[in-house]
């Protein structure tokens, strides 16, 4: 028997599985998947579907092949395959005005949305880039993803540096829990600050835009970053460098290390899969796909969302994975050597980032098409509550702090100027704090008194608003320094705030507590998300 899937237009034949047992459970499915042939596991509910195939588009922009383009630019709002996600589809049956409408929407971008001016820096498309991507929405998109199997990604697995020849001792003298590494968006590149001195000490060549990074709990040696074109690096903090690499997916985001410092996983938006890697090689050991049954009941070929580590000595030694068009949750068991998935369905429309409470016992999770936030017990796997907390909710790797002897938790949204704010021991709103505009990420520490926010997709996109920890959680200020300012980010002791000048090419650095302007860091270019490397041991996910 063939199934057609009718929500998603790429459509490939996905083999059923004679191994993969499903049990039920209260809101979702415990699934035990084999390996196929080639390494790949069936994701729960997947069925085969027909192969389909139609003209490509020709045409570049910005040098590139349109169709490579939009999916790496584009594809995050819009979906891979043009139907839609957090943006409308672009498919011709769906683009009723004519096309100087849309070459308008390109060019000038939407004020106060996420959708940028793409005749505008950092973009700066041509007149002729724009009609070509004109042209491509408005062509058929009929022709079957693309295609990264167990074979590609082993054959892509680089030695880049001899690990027994690397330093004993850190080279640089920064302390290696208070490094900041700041993605160079449009470099190939990883800035690499020291948080106590404030100066920059380094670069490490990374891939397309840097996205993902995850720190070893076991050894603050070691880094791992992935790039949106899917290769995943080890990085040596000793001597700032990558040392091994691998490919795994052509359009990727999530990563995450288990707490025993043995095991990667990875997440990929095309092709639709999720990959288990040796921390320590970079060898892939599981391929699981995530074509999956969506939640209305069709087969999709989902993207994965977010993925978080879950604490064993808190709760369990998991992986929980967001898939983001299916609208499920698994959680993987990395202590067992098949790697078993219990799987929560329908938890929400167009999954997106998500963070763990302090104790780990509950992952909340954006559901943006729905304007929730989605809260699930991670033993039990039930979604215990819906939180509606506004316009596409977007808490970026989240922010949660204690007063006075109660938990919160928050989100900024991407659709609208505010931030929510709720109690994680009821999972009630209790407040909301007013912001420029959308944003993107926020962010606490447990040292410091506030929470910084962002409004990066506001119409003057430099306004990070702080507020206090305390109810009614009023505002302390706002600092408008910049161009377009972003991803806030706290040093190891909680003393300094880093924040991101994107189109300013700087990183500022504000005190956390009086908020006045403590250092500019140059010749950091086009700098967008900041990381501090004692993340890894905080226990939000990591």
């Amino acid at each position: 028997m063939t199934t057609k899937s009718t929500t998603r237009r790429w459509m490939f034949a996905v083999g059923a599985m004679a191994g993969v047992a499903l049990t039920a459970i209260t809101l979702g499915f415990v699934v035990m998947a084999d390996d196929a042939p080639g390494g790949d596991a069936a994701g729960p509910g997947a069925a085969p579907a027909e192969t389909t195939a139609a003209p490509t588009f020709e045409g570049t922009v910005d040098d590139r092949p349109v169709a490579e383009f939009f999916l790496d630019t584009c594809s995050g709002c819009h979906g891979a395959d043009r139907r839609g996600a957090t943006g409308p589809a672009l498919l011709p049956e769906r683009l009723s005005q004519p096309d100087e409408y849309y070459t308008g929407v390109i060019s000038g971008g939407k004020p106060g949305t996420v959708m940028p001016s793409f005749a505008s820096a950092p973009y700066d498309l041509s007149d002729e880039d724009i009609a070509t991507l004109v042209g491509f929405i408005r062509s058929e998109s009929g022709e079957g993803p693309p295609e990264w199997t167990l074979a590609d990604m082993e054959a892509s697995l680089t030695v880049l540096v001899d690990e027994s020849t690397l330093p004993t001792a850190p080279t640089h003298g920064a302390d290696l829990d208070n490094l900041m590494l700041i993605t160079e968006r449009e470099t190939q590149s990883i800035a690499v600050v020291d948080g106590d001195r404030h100066e920059l000490i380094g670069k490490i060549p990374a891939s397309y835009r840097a996205h993902g990074y995850t720190f070893s709990p076991v050894d603050p040696r070691w880094a791992y970053n992935m790039g949106r074109d899917g290769w995943v690096f080890k990085i040596d903090l000793y001597g700032l460098q990558p040392v091994r690499k691998v490919r795994i997916g052509l359009d990727s985001r999530a990563i995450a290390m288990s707490d025993d410092g043995n095991y990667l996983i990875a997440g990929n938006y095309v092709p639709a899969t999720l990959v288990m890697l040796d921390a320590h090689t970079l060898e892939p050991l599981k391929v699981w796909s995530t074509t999956t049954t969506g939640t209305d009941g069709e087969i999709t070929e989902s993207r994965v969302a977010t993925i978080l580590d879950v604490a064993p000595d808190l709760v369990g030694p998991y992986f929980v994975v967001a898939l983001k068009e299916a609208g499920q949750v698994w959680r993987i068991d990395w202590s067992q050597p098949d790697f078993p998935v219990t799987a929560t369905l329908e938890v929400g429309r167009i999954l997106h980032d998500g963070f763990l409470s302090p104790d780990n016992r509950t992952f909340y999770l954006a559901s943006q098409t729905d304007n929730w936030m989605a809260a699930i017990d991670v033993e039990t796997m039930q979604v215990v509550e819906r939180i509606e907390t506004g316009d596409t909710p977007h808490p970026g790797s989240g922010a949660a702090w204690e007063y006075d002897g109660v938990t919160y938790g928050a989100t900024v949204h991407a659709a609208e100027g505010k931030v929510t704010v709720w109690d994680l021991d009821t999972n009630t709103i209790v407040g909301t704090v007013p912001t420029a505009g959308a944003g993107l990420f926020l962010r606490a520490h447990h040292d410091s008194p506030y929470v910084w926010a962002d409004a990066v997709f506001a119409e003057e996109p430099h306004t990070i608003t702080v507020f206090d920890k305390a109810p009614p959680f009023e505002l302390i200020g706002e600092i408008t320094d910049g161009v377009r300012t972003l991803h806030p980010e706290f040093t190891a002791d909680g003393k300094a705030v880093y924040v991101s000048d994107w189109d300013g090419h700087v990183v500022r650095v504000y005190d956390a507590v009086t908020l006045e302007l403590i250092a500019e860091i140059d010749g950091i270019d086009n700098p967008t998300g900041i990381f501090n490397t004692s993340r890894r041991l905080e226990t939000l996910g990591h």
